[in-house]
């Protein structure tokens, strides 16, 4: 049973196809599964009150069924924080049979975060690139690329990029949530970038394809970040610099350049010397490219499909 995307890679029915995820979503997910060799979501899709819903529904229940992907909870603040986590450390080792991390340190944190059995949590990393678009990842070709793009939801360090990009008449597009355009607007116009919000993904997948250079200025916040954005990157081709945080480890080779977090000098730098060098760029870009190589969506799936089934039977 499984309400998600990747509930096709396992056949799983999903109770409600096409509903939004929340407690609603979680209670017909309880509901239809009883006789479900296990439920199949994440966080993402049930939301946490969901999450918590559902889990204490198995808990009461004594079922021990539940399989999470993209288990990425972070470090929760503040006094919601502090009750999730309280709900996650009381039920989730109760009823969970596995749960995906894309981290090593993640994984080593959230066994002690939330109680969670060390072996339950299973390092599957994302794919580097989606050989469903590409066959291969594409190579780098300056032609028909033009202009810097920096996009993104989470993690991402706007004031950073903009001071970076102060006086340097780069030809970059910020895309970033609508919430947020109006924050930064005025200090994007004073710099020369352009922004832009809420883009169809279409429209914001085809800018990317064709963009010059991809600038991930990232704040650090202890759960992963920027992991599609790395694999879109390379898929199409495009060189990434990147902030050194926490959220990529383990993902550092696709990037073309790593900068210290915070520093728009060591940012500005960083794209001038890379963009002035282009011996320099390709040479990167086909080490990107034959990094990226290794790990296709194809693998990746494989690997979402084991944990689910040998969740399935260690369960029996």
């Amino acid at each position: 049973m499984s309400d998600i995307s990747y509930g096709k890679i396992v056949d799983a029915v999903d109770p409600a196809p096409g509903a939004r995820g929340g407690v609603a979503s979680s209670l017909r997910l309880f509901r239809a599964s009883k006789s479900a060799d296990a439920i199949f979501t994440n966080e993402g899709k049930c939301t946490r009150p969901g999450l918590i819903v559902l889990a204490l529904l198995l808990w009461v229940s004594r079922r021990r069924k539940l399989v999470l992907s993209e288990f990425l909870p972070g470090h929760l603040t503040g006094l919601n924080g502090r009750v999730v986590t309280a709900a996650y450390r009381l039920l989730l080792p109760r009823v969970l049979l596995a749960a995906q991390v894309m981290t090593q340190w993640e994984r080593d944190d959230y066994a002690v975060r939330y109680g969670i059995p060390l072996e339950r949590l299973k390092l599957i990393p994302f794919y580097s690139y989606d050989d469903r678009v590409e066959p291969e990842p594409l190579a780098w070709d300056a032609k028909e690329r033009h202009g810097y793009l920096s996009t993104g939801k989470n993690s991402c360090d706007w004031e950073t990029l903009i001071a970076a990009a102060q006086d340097e008449d780069w030809p970059l597009t910020i895309v970033c949530r609508g919430s947020e355009r109006k924050k930064y607007e005025d200090d994007a116009a004073a710099a020369g970038v352009t922004i832009r919000s809420d883009i169809p993904r279409a429209e914001h997948d085809e800018l990317l394809a064709s963009s010059a250079l991809l600038i991930m200025a990232l704040k650090d916040r202890a759960v992963s970040a920027g992991h599609v954005r790395l694999m879109t990157a390379a898929t199409h081709g495009v060189p990434v610099i990147a902030s050194e945080i926490r959220g990529i480890a383990g993902y550092e080779e696709l990037a073309v350049a790593i900068v210290p977090q915070r520093d728009p000098e060591a940012l500005r730098a960083s794209v001038d010397d890379l963009m002035g060098n282009p011996d320099h760029l390709v040479r990167e870009m086909e080490r990107v490219r034959e990094y990226a190589r290794r790990r296709p969506y194809s693998v990746y799936e494989a690997e979402i499909a084991a944990l689910v089934g040998d969740a399935v039977r260690q369960r029996a």
